[in-house]
């Protein structure tokens, strides 16, 4: 894991030198509504798994989209995006003050969209079972850390 943290690291500074010449509240709503587009692909995939035929073609794209996004969460929140831009946000401050911290919960969460993305391109519903706790607890770890409750 060592490595990919380097790499998302090392993307994560090109990347967010980018974000963080848009406005503050720019960054905020794009980043909400890839979180929404995230929280819609993990249900949708869940729905599959739940059902009694999951349907790889359903699968699929919603577990790209979470590989691609997993590589690019952590440009999602340069230094201004907090809850110090005045737009509401559950970004928590520790996101700043703790950046080792949560580029390691970005890299877990990389692995694991990776691991699912790689499943499901596969065809392997047996994996993909398999590795969506890992990206639940990848989730719900970030959650627990860096986001606040609803307001």
């Amino acid at each position: 894991m060592k490595h990919v943290l380097l790499g998302a690291a090392a993307l994560a500074a090109i990347a967010t030198a980018a974000y963080a010449q848009r406005p503050p509240s720019s960054v905020i709503q794009t980043r909400q509504a890839h979180y929404k587009q995230m929280g819609a692909a993990m249900k949708a995939i869940n729905d599959q798994l739940r059902g009694g035929s999951p349907d790889l073609a359903a699968i699929r794209p919603r577990a790209a989209l979470l590989a691609h996004y997993g590589v690019q969460v952590l440009r999602w929140f340069p230094r201004g995006s907090g809850p110090q831009a005045g737009v509401r946000t559950r970004a928590r401050p520790e996101i700043w003050s703790d950046w080792a911290g949560f580029e390691r919960a970005g890299a877990r969460l990389l692995v694991a969209a990776r691991a699912v993305n790689q499943a499901a391109r596969r065809g392997d519903l047996a994996a993909v079972r398999a590795g969506m706790p890992a990206l639940a607890r990848a989730c719900s770890g970030c959650h627990d850390d860096y986001r606040a409750p609803e307001h």
